[in-house]
C-alpha cells in the first residue's frame, strides 16, 4: 500500500537528525517542527521500523501537548499529518467536482479521484484534508475500510 509520494522533507529531516543516540521523542519533535516549517499542508512519517502504534501515540501526544493545529492519522505503518487549510471550502468544491463520494460516516467523508488514484479523506468539523495515494483497487478498498473503521467518529 503506497500512501504518499516521498518528498524532500525526508532528506531535510535526515540531514537535521545527525545524532544517533537522540531519543525517539526528540526525533518526533524534530519531524513535526520540520513539517510545520514546510510549505506543504501534508506530511507523512514513513519507514517506521518499530511499533507504529507507539510512534503514533507519541505524535498525537506531542500535537496535543503543544496545542498544534495539526491532525495525525495512522494507516498501516505510515502516519499522515495535515495542517488546517484556510481554503478548505475551495479544496472541498474541487474534490466534489473531480471525485466520487465513496463513503460518508459520522463526521468523515472519503472521495475517490480515480484519474489520479487519490483518495481524499475529509474530517468535516476540523476542516482536515488528507490526500492518500493508492496503487490498486484492493489498496483503495483497504484504505477506505481503515479510514471508516478507525476515524469515522473522529
Amino acid at each position: 500500500m503506497r500512501l504518499q509520494k516521498r518528498s524532500s522533507l525526508r532528506k531535510r529531516i535526515e540531514g537535521e537528525f545527525i545524532e544517533k543516540d537522540t531519543s525517539i521523542h526528540k526525533l518526533i519533535e524534530m519531524l513535526i517542527k520540520s513539517f510545520l516549517r514546510a510549505d506543504s499542508d501534508y506530511g507523512a512519517i514513513t519507514d517506521i521500523k518499530t511499533d507504529v502504534d507507539y510512534i503514533y501515540k507519541i505524535v498525537k501526544n506531542y500535537i496535543s501537548n503543544e496545542k498544534l493545529d495539526i491532525y495525525a492519522l495512522k494507516i498501516g505503518n505510515c502516519i499522515l499529518m495535515s495542517k488546517t487549510n484556510v481554503i478548505f471550502d475551495e479544496i472541498y468544491e474541487i474534490i466534489k467536482e473531480r471525485s466520487y463520494l465513496k463513503a460518508r460516516k459520522g463526521v468523515v467523508e472519503v472521495w475517490d479521484d480515480p484519474n489520479n488514484r487519490i483518495l481524499h479523506f475529509l474530517i468535516m468539523p476540523t476542516r482536515k484534508h488528507f490526500p492518500i495515494e493508492y496503487v490498486t483497487d484492493s489498496d483503495k478498498e483497504e484504505i477506505i475500510k481503515i479510514l471508516i473503521d478507525e476515524y469515522a467518529e473522529a
